[in-house]
């Protein structure tokens, strides 16, 4: 089954990503885009639509979350210095894709932004080997004693947990073996618990 035009070639878009760009038959996507793709959709809204418009936004990434091969999607929300409501999404390869931007669910939802989108710009790359993690992206900037202070407030609760059940069970240990151990345990507690649950807390917020 083909889709638009015959296939168009692979256009660099920077020196480092490439660009899935034009029409292209569904049988060349296993050669053009083997390699998970990611989206990223800049919107700017109608003004005074911005709430109208972020329900919606919600509902494409929730249904997007169901569609076979989509790896993950998130709202990112405009900057200081933009203007532009972004919505990125990732799928495992071109085909699935290519299915997703075929549809009904998306023309549907598509259909309905008319109403308070006033211009649209798709970017589409393919083979990028560390995809951004998206609420990192979507956290806004803060300042360096604010970043300080919100660690010491995530890594104070695992320090008191240590102290208490830890510290008592290698008290006759000397001094620096003491200190390896909780070093060792506070780290990994912070990779394995306290870090994803960061993440998706920032994800919740963002999405």
């Amino acid at each position: 089954m083909t889709y638009g035009t015959p296939p168009t070639s692979l256009q660099f878009c920077d020196e480092m990503t490439l660009s899935l760009c034009g029409p292209f038959t569904t049988a060349q996507l296993p050669k053009i885009a083997p390699d998970p793709v990611t989206v990223t959709v800049a919107r700017t809204v109608l003004v005074g639509h911005e709430a109208q418009y972020l329900r919606w936004a919600d509902e494409v990434v929730a249904t997007l979350l169901t569609v076979h091969g989509c790896l993950g999607a998130g709202v990112l929300h405009p900057g200081p210095d933009s203007h532009e409501h972004q919505i990125v999404f990732r799928f495992v390869d071109g085909v699935h894709l290519r299915a997703w931007e075929k549809s009904p669910e998306r023309a549907a939802l598509m259909a309905r932004a008319g109403e308070f989108v006033v211009a649209e710009r798709v970017q589409r790359t393919v083979g990028v080997a560390d995809w951004f993690e998206l609420p990192q992206r979507a956290e806004p900037k803060r300042s360096f004693s604010n970043r300080v202070i919100t660690d010491v407030l995530w890594v104070y609760p695992v320090a008191i947990l240590s102290s208490l059940f830890v510290a008592p069970r290698i008290a006759r240990l000397s001094m620096e073996v003491r200190v390896v151990i909780s070093s060792l345990l506070i780290t990994t507690a912070m990779r394995l618990a306290v870090n994803p649950l960061r993440t998706r807390l920032r994800a919740r917020r963002t999405l």
